[in-house]
């Protein structure tokens, strides 16, 4: 029976395109994110590099300047100075570069500020990196700790900043090193962990929280990491390697790094001996009102985390303070602080409740802020400290360190329940639409906050636009080069720098070395007044006291060879005094003048007759003139001794 034909086998059925599972896009691939990280790490430079040079050189700006100016080479006596009780050799070597190549040009210290945001924004990234195994998920707080303001200021005024960006820097790269240490076992990754807190204790003493936040982080890379096979499946780490292997391979970094700081602790002893301002010093001590309560604990603490701290966490302050010659100082409207702690809990219960063994680490940011609480409390707090020093947020900006590092830990942690990563999700699936709705509302979270912090950036860049110190020295260095006759020495408004820095707040020491400037001297031909907008103005002396007149006719005063005391019309109290000296001399030479009761002052004078302008400091009754070299008959005419006003 012949058998019936059977139908042709069916073919293979070809796989639609909804089951061929998505090609990733081309930017998640390692070089594009590289690329990616490079693009916020270098729009976050410029535009915090916008902001500074709306600034200019301001207060420890100033002094440290000063202080390098002076100094023919940075040698120890510069780089291990105390200032206020920092230890900042890395520092005092830029201000010296700065005050010799190109002294009081902002450009060149603006152009640092560029290169140690680059740098910081760098090492963070490299952290996130770490943290994630290079995920594209990174993007999300690399570009979140990059824009919030709470290392804006910290960024954008050159002092603070050769403090707070290799601070950051540094922090970053070493728990990025411990981390791969801890991975490896490999030398390199010890060697530059124990490089970069030695690099951070160069430019300031909290860097001795380096080793600690690395330590920290270590801790949570282990903690989040899987236990067993179970969680391995929901993320893309192996299994949590056992302690004992932990310490082995990263012990002798640990052994390294307490070399590292005994030696600084060492140093710091030697150079400085004491933690914040000497309130002792004579001039400290004059400022100091010992019955004015100064800021408690407390208060420190509840401005730091309501003011300061928190309203940053959804881009806050949006508005800011200041009150001259202050810095800039976080203002938060209600709404911005309440926004702060919102999107602060958001991301708390977010963590919380999908992925594993994240809630020490949570409990570590919310501390973390207390360690600079402590910190400005023992160095900064005196009687005349406000609370708002604390809402400057430049003792918080290594805070984004901490932050972006327990927020990558967070990502990388096991989900509570998910799918396994190594399985293909359908396109059309539930699961994949949750997985796409998760994304956009990170995108979204993150849009919101890089908007809010623009705002609070550009308000930011407003009120560090009013800088008084620019305002002042930018005219009179102009008005100065057209300028051929000495200065008297004056201090510079109390908006730039406060009686409290003398003598550093002195013109003299200030434009040392700034070419054009005219010399400062104790005498002048040509006296003047410096306002406050750096304008100069013709002067003279208002009299405080008179010198009497001279019995001589037709030379009031013939001073003897071996001086003449004049007597005034009246005592002086101790203070710097101007003396208008009416004069004839038979040849140019110099004649010394002194107060009963202060320093002598030599004074070059020409032939003839003519009038000089003296500083004097001291009190008295009278004015002891005597002539020096190249004077052998001198006659002073009727003088006045008091203070120079605008003609």
């Amino acid at each position: 029976m012949p058998s019936t034909p059977q139908p042709p086998d069916p073919a293979p059925a070809r796989p639609t395109a909804s089951a061929a599972p998505p090609s990733p896009p081309r930017w998640s691939s390692p070089r594009g994110l590289v690329a990616l990280c490079s693009l916020i790490v270098v729009a976050t430079a410029a535009v915090r590099t916008w902001v500074a040079a709306a600034g200019w050189f301001y207060w420890d700006d100033l002094l440290l300047h000063t202080r390098a100016a002076h100094h023919d080479l940075p040698g120890p006596g510069l780089l291990f100075a105390d200032h206020d009780g920092h230890l900042m050799p890395g520092g005092m070597a830029l201000a010296w570069i700065n005050s010799h190549l190109a002294p009081l040009d902002f450009r060149l210290p603006l152009l640092e500020i560029a290169l140690l945001q680059l740098l910081a924004g760098a090492a963070l990234a490299r952290l996130l990196w770490v943290l994630l195994r290079g995920r594209p998920v990174l993007l999300a707080p690399l570009l979140l700790a990059s824009v919030v303001p709470l290392g804006l200021p910290a960024a954008t005024w050159w002092a603070a900043a050769v403090n707070a960006l290799p601070l950051s820097a540094a922090m970053a790269w070493a728990a990025a090193s411990t981390v791969r240490l801890a991975e490896t076992g490999r030398r390199r990754h010890a060697v530059g962990a124990v490089a970069a807190t030695v690099v951070g204790l160069v430019f300031v003493e909290k860097s001795v929280l380096v080793p600690v936040v690395a330590a920290a982080v270590l801790w949570g890379w282990w903690w989040i990491a899987p236990v067993d096979d179970d969680e391995a499946r929901t993320g893309d780490r192996e299994r949590r390697p056992p302690r004992r292997a932990l310490w082995r391979r990263t012990r002798s970094m640990w052994a390294a790094q307490l070399v590292v700081l005994a030696a600084w602790a060492a140093a710091f002893v030697a150079f400085v001996g004491r933690i914040g301002f000497a309130e002792d010093t004579p001039d400290v001590a004059d400022t100091v009102d010992p019955t004015v309560p100064g800021p408690s604990l407390w208060e420190l603490i509840d401005h730091t985390y309501r003011l300061a701290v928190g309203p940053t966490l959804a881009g806050g302050p949006w508005r800011w303070g200041r009150w001259h010659p202050g810095p800039p100082m976080a203002d938060p409207p209600v709404p911005a602080i309440m926004a702060g702690a919102l999107l602060g809990a958001a991301v708390l219960v977010w963590a919380l409740f999908t992925r594993r063994r994240t809630g020490a680490l949570w409990i570590g940011v919310a501390l973390y802020p207390l360690v600079s609480v402590l910190l400005v409390s023992v160095a900064r707090v005196g009687p005349d400290t406000a609370t708002e020093i604390v809402q400057t947020l430049r003792y918080h900006a290594d805070a984004t360190v901490v932050l972006a590092a327990a927020l990558a830990l967070a990502l990388a942690a096991p989900r509570r329940s998910g799918p396994d990563p190594s399985t293909t999700v359908p396109a059309g699936s539930a699961r994949a639409g949750t997985a796409r709705t998760q994304r956009w509302a990170l995108a979204g979270l993150v849009l919101v906050v890089v908007v809010s912090s623009s705002v609070s950036t550009v308000a930011y860049r407003a009120v560090w636009a009013e800088q008084p110190s620019r305002d002042y020295f930018e005219p009179l260095m102009g008005a100065l080069e057209e300028r051929d006759a000495p200065m008297l020495d004056t201090p510079v408004p109390l908006e730039v720098l406060l009686p409290v820095t003398h003598p550093d707040n002195l013109l003299s020491r200030i434009l040392h070395g700034v070419p054009g400037v005219p010399a400062f001297a104790a005498w002048t031909s040509e006296p003047v007044v410096v306002d406050a907008e750096g304008t100069l103005h013709p002067a003279d002396v208002v009299p405080g006291r008179t010198m009497t007149e001279g019995a001589e006719p037709a030379c009031g005063h013939r001073i003897a060879p071996d001086g003449t005391r004049i007597a005034l019309d009246g005592p002086l109290l101790g203070r710097d005094w101007v003396l208008r000296l009416n004069h004839f001399a038979d040849s140019a030479g110099t004649v010394a003048v002194r107060l009963d009761h202060g320093e002598e002052v030599e004074v070059p004078v020409p032939g003839g007759l003519s009038t000089v302008y003296v500083r004097v400091e001291g009190s008295g009754e009278g004015v002891t003139v005597t002539p020096r070299e190249g004077v052998s008959d001198l006659c002073v005419g009727r003088g006045s001794v008091g203070v120079l006003v605008p003609r």
